[in-house]
């Protein structure tokens, strides 16, 4: 039975004077992107992972009725489409996107819409396979099975036909305020899929296009596999992949590009008026675009700086995911607060760093901090919980950062690390623990530590999601090996509520996601094996 609304409106007077509404500017809408809770990867195109939702606020114990899902082989974020009164979910896998109606209360199937030309080659990975492979992990897990749970976890990604060219495909989507959705796949291609804007239509691709056709063949050969996609302020889509940068008008006619070969590119992006930013394996850019060209002319307000970083391959065999850093740009300060920086986090040899840059102009009296790389860097501080990279996306909101330590103490051997952790960590070896936020000084040019909280496990890599309605951030964790939710006061840490979900199952794993809501306050998470929504009830 939901509660009143009364009820549910004395609840949030009750919130602790620090989960008051925010004050803190935020980026500007885009106003080519669709409306909705959630209509690109990291919530807007600053990449702060804040949310429109007002959040909920009462936890509870989760029951396998309140748990709807829908068989998937990974999904990172779905994102969401809202077109009068109806709500659609579009998750991205390696084999295809999924379509679910989430109006109102639901959370059906749709359709599965196979990546154009690849369409034959995933098609025995069915809803049973996927769930036969969940029983085994499962099975495993709860007898603390370590090797077994290794092996299969390998087993599982030959299963799903996973490989390199498809493993990253949907990972980060975008929707435009006709309702098109795009992506990318199969490595270095660009889809754009539609529905007629209609709650039960099948997603359909519309257009396919490979980010290098028509390139010379030399240039062509340094692009590999896109990892990062956005749409600029002024309507265009931008894919980021190892080796170069690429602009696409919407009906996918490549419209700019720039080549930066040997450079790995394993985070999205992130946009502002005029801007992209861009990191990779060895820089940190700020790549001007002004409707027509690219350009990385400081005259025209671009920029390039180093950041520190590991030698080769270093990171990887320590089991990142990443050669240099791990994080999409993040942008801090909007409208007219204070200073405008992009963070992101290092690779530094000697364990992880936030690094912010000047976004724009470097203030004439700043001085070069000692021990970093380029002036144009604001300020660097350590992690102090990672050795490696950190490889969920830092969370800005207001002159506030916050980072998870990723770092898994007893990682899985490489080549297996990457997937293997996920199921290994918290579950027969140690996990990676701890969310560190910090706050910039903007009289003094620096950061400083703000709250700290060491229990929290961050096996499955899960960016938190801030709310600014109620001034609470939403933490994956797991206790007892049951995966669950934390609400956190964004000001001082406390927590204000809890959501354990509904057992010991992998089924709950967020693994490599981002934390999203609908508009009724409900987590939807993806991860390994199902999209999940949760119904949390009082935001009704």
């Amino acid at each position: 039975m939901r509660r009143p609304l009364v009820a549910a409106i004395l609840a949030n007077l009750l919130l602790p004077a620090a989960a008051a509404a925010g004050t803190a500017a935020l980026p500007a809408p885009n106003p080519w992107s669709a409306d909705g809770p959630y209509p690109m990867s990291h919530h807007n195109p600053a990449q702060t992972d804040v949310t429109v939702v007002d959040g909920p606020t009462e936890g509870k114990q989760i029951t396998h009725d309140e748990a709807k899902t829908v068989p998937v082989t990974w999904c990172s974020a779905p994102i969401v489409k809202k077109v009068g009164d109806h709500t659609s979910v579009i998750a991205g896998t390696p084999i295809g996107l999924t379509k679910i109606d989430a109006t109102d209360e639901a959370f059906h199937f749709v359709n599965h819409m196979p990546y154009p030309g690849v369409d034959k080659d995933h098609s025995d990975v069915t809803p049973e396979r996927i769930a036969k492979h969940m029983r085994y992990i499962d099975e495993k897990r709860r007898r603390k099975q370590d090797l077994r749970l290794l092996l299969h976890s390998a087993y599982m990604v030959w299963g799903f036909d996973f490989s390199l060219r498809n493993g990253g495909s949907g990972a980060y989507g975008v929707i435009d305020r006709d309702g098109y959705h795009y992506t990318f796949y199969d490595s270095t291609r660009l889809v754009k899929s539609f529905d007629g804007n209609e709650r039960t239509a099948p997603l359909r691709p519309v257009a396919n296009v490979g980010i290098t056709d028509g390139l010379p063949e030399d240039e062509a050969e340094g692009v590999e596999r896109i990892l990062g996609i956005a749409m600029t302020y002024d309507g265009h889509l931008v894919a980021a992949a190892m080796g170069g940068i690429f602009v696409f008008d919407r009906d996918l006619r490549r419209k700019d590009h720039l080549l930066f070969p040997g450079e790995h590119v394993e985070n999205s992006i992130a946009i502002d008026e005029g801007g992209i930013y861009l990191v990779t394996s060895q820089h940190m850019r700020r790549i001007a675009w002004d409707g027509e060209r690219l350009s990385t002319d400081e005259a025209d307000g671009a920029w390039t700086s180093a950041y520190d970083v590991m030698p080769e391959g270093e990171a990887i065999r320590q089991g990142a995911a990443s050669h240099g850093s791990g994080t999409t740009p993040s942008l801090l300060g909007f409208g007219d607060d204070g200073d405008k920086l992009v963070v992101i986090s290092d690779g530094h040899p000697e364990g992880a760093n936030i690094v912010a840059f000047w976004r724009h102009a470097i203030p004439e009296d700043f001085q070069q901090k000692p021990g970093t790389r380029s002036r144009r860097i604001a300020d660097q501080i350590p992690v102090g919980l990672t050795p490696t990279t950190v490889e969920a996306s830092l969370v800005v909101y207001g002159d506030g950062v916050l980072v998870l330590n990723t770092t898994y103490p007893d990682s899985a051997p490489a080549p297996l690390s990457i997937i293997g952790n996920a199921f290994l960590a918290g579950t027969t070896r140690e996990a990676p623990r701890g969310v560190q936020k910090f706050v910039w000084n903007a009289q003094e040019n620096r950061f400083e530590k703000g709250w700290f909280l060491p229990e929290i496990d961050n096996t499955d890599w899960m960016p938190p999601a801030v709310s600014p309605h109620n001034g609470l951030a939403y933490v994956a964790t797991k206790a007892d090996d049951i995966y669950e939710y934390r609400a956190i006061d964004w000001e001082t840490g406390a927590q204000v509520a809890r959501w354990r979900f509904p057992d010991d199952s992998a089924l709950w794993n967020n693994w490599g996601g981002i934390t999203t809501l609908l508009e009724d306050g409900d987590f939807l998470l993806g991860g390994f094996f199902a999209v999940k929504r949760y119904d949390v009830g009082h935001l009704r």
